[in-house]
């Protein structure tokens, strides 16, 4: 008989178009059930479960968790000097029916810090997969926003980092799973004491990496949830500091700004000369293809990001900024990938528009890209560190 693991989100990780952390955790999950019986544990605002998580999952065990319940969170989590979030995704129901339920399965997997408050106290075998630094994330993001939010990331950051730590150091958790060794290396030069701590990296789903010939249009693309801030962000600041000018050298050149749930902000980008918004596609993975390059000049951020393994599986030429990349274990600049100072727009611009002039480069540089993912970021690789780490601890 299989033994069984309980999965616990703090949202619905339905659709799976939806963004990296959705893909993570379905990923992880569809590996976990080949050698175990999995179960869902999930908050939702308004969703309801589809029936395709049923062919992933064995039951799905689904809490309505609205608005209301999550600003009064946020709230009581400030008077007790817990991370905003932390309280804002916390459910006394789901906590009730973990600590009621939790002797039925042999281990319980949490996904991300947000779900870490329901293991205390649980005495049975606990995974938590942190996926990034969130403090990381925090602390680049506060100098990209406005009052407001400057106000909040002030608050958050410390309390993150602290809570962060205090995981690692109480040992609440048997194994901590994180998604990239530049996310590790930072919460290890702020503690000595996480050697609980596994980089799992992500994967790129198999069926990209099949080749085909496809002639390039003349656009160059972006790739992402275009309501998740640091996307929001990083497409605003290329096409009102970047794009312009390179569209002095290339004048009907365009700017295809692809992925779900663009804001408001995103949305009025299509206003500009040569500057497309495509929302939700049901392949956005052909548009990507037939661009020129693919360009991730990302402010802020923290682990991997899928949009930039994406783009490298399907054989594309990638100019990163520095956040953008530095999440790859072995991406190299100027062999599988191009990374590149966004802050100065100009020399942004120039190095893009040679690489735009120099075709044989941009497919040796894709070629070089797609190996790289296909030896270094599929799920069978996580799959090995998963197994052996999870086998280790469930003795």
């Amino acid at each position: 008989m299989k033994k069984k693991i309980l999965m616990v989100s703090f949202r619905l990780p339905y659709p799976e178009y939806k963004g990296g952390y959705i893909l993570r955790v379905l990923n992880i999950a569809r590996i976990l059930s080949r050698q175990y019986q999995v179960d869902l544990l999930t908050l939702a605002r308004k969703e309801k479960h589809s029936s395709d998580l049923e062919k992933i999952f064995n039951k799905v065990f689904l809490f309505s968790h609205g608005p209301r319940k999550e600003y009064l969170g946020a709230l009581k989590s400030f008077f007790l000097r817990k991370p905003l979030q932390v309280g804002y995704y916390y459910s006394s129901e789901v906590n009730h029916w973990l600590k009621n339920n939790y002797q039925n399965y042999d281990l319980v997997y949490f996904n991300t810090i947000r779900t870490a408050e329901y293991a205390r106290g649980l005495k049975i075998t606990k995974v938590l997969d942190m996926m990034d630094a969130i403090s990381l994330n925090y602390s680049l993001a506060k100098e990209w926003q406005g009052f407001f939010w400057r106000m909040i990331y002030r608050i958050e950051i410390a309390r993150t980092l602290c809570y962060e730590l205090d995981i690692a150091r109480r040992g609440l958790f048997d194994k901590l799973f994180i998604s990239s060794p530049f996310d590790k290396r930072y919460l290890e030069e702020k503690s000595s004491s996480l050697d609980k701590m596994t980089v799992l990296p992500n994967g790129v789903d198999q069926s990209l990496f099949y080749k085909e010939d496809i002639k390039e249009k003349n656009f160059i693309s972006f790739f992402g949830k275009m309501d998740y801030k640091p996307n929001e962000d990083a497409v605003i600041y290329f096409s009102e500091k970047i794009f312009p000018l390179i569209r002095k050298a290339f004048p009907d050149l365009e700017f295809y700004i692809i992925g779900i749930n663009p804001s408001k902000k995103v949305k009025r980008l299509a206003d500009q000369k040569g500057i497309k918004v495509t929302g939700f596609l049901e392949n956005p993975y052909q548009l990507l293809k037939e661009s020129k390059l693919t360009v991730a000049p990302l402010h802020f951020g923290a682990g991997i990001q899928n949009k930039v393994l994406v783009a490298m599986a399907l054989g594309k030429t990638v100019v990163a900024s520095r956040i953008g990349v530095r999440g790859i274990a072995g991406a190299e600049n100027g062999s599988n990938i191009l990374v590149e100072d966004f802050n100065n727009p100009e020399k942004a611009a120039q190095s893009i528009i040679d690489i735009l002039k120099n075709a044989q480069k941009r497919e040796r540089i894709g070629e070089n890209a797609r190996d790289f993912i296909l030896r270094n970021y599929h799920w069978n690789k996580a799959e090995d560190i998963l197994f052996s780490n999870i086998s280790d601890i469930m003795k």
